[in-house]
C-alpha cells in the first residue's frame, strides 16, 4: 500500500457547453478568477488526447487538506462559477477530486511495501494546461 503525501489535489468540474460559454462572456475583471494567476481562484486544464480532450476548471489543493475543509472548497468554487458564468447550473455533486500528476506536482510516493523508503514516479493519465 502506498501513501502519498505530497501530490496535489485537483477539485475541477467538466467544462460543458453552458459553462464554456459563460467563462467566454465572462468580463474582463473577473478572467482572474479562472486565468490561473493565482492560487486563490481557478485554473483551466486539458485531460486526454485532441479528440477526447475535456477541459476541467477547478482549484488545486495542497495535499492532505482536512476532511472539514472538503465542503469549503466545493463552496468556493461554485461561488467563483457563479460570479463568472451565473447561467452555468452546476450541481455541488459536479465537483470532483483528482490527484494532479505532472509539472504542478510533486510525485514522490511513499511505499511501505517497498525495502527502505523508496520513492516511485506516478504513471498514468495526466491532467495538464
Amino acid at each position: 500500500m502506498k501513501l502519498d503525501k505530497v501530490t496535489s489535489l485537483f477539485f475541477a468540474t467538466k467544462i460543458d457547453s453552458k459553462l464554456r460559454e459563460g467563462l467566454a462572456l465572462s468580463k474582463p475583471g473577473d478572467k482572474k478568477y479562472f486565468d490561473g494567476s493565482s492560487e486563490e481562484f481557478l485554473r483551466v486544464m486539458e485531460i486526454g488526447d485532441e479528440k477526447d480532450k475535456e477541459r476541467w476548471i477547478g482549484k488545486i489543493i495542497k495535499p492532505g487538506p482536512a476532511v472539514t475543509e472538503v465542503d469549503d472548497i466545493q463552496r468556493n468554487i461554485l461561488s467563483i462559477l457563479r460570479r463568472i458564468a451565473p447561467n452555468a447550473r452546476i450541481p455541488a455533486s459536479a465537483v470532483k477530486i483528482f490527484v494532479l500528476q505532472g509539472a504542478l506536482a510533486s510525485p514522490a510516493v511513499i511505499d511501505d511495501e517497498a525495502d527502505g523508503d523508496e520513492v516511485e514516479v506516478g504513471s498514468g493519465p495526466y491532467i495538464t494546461y
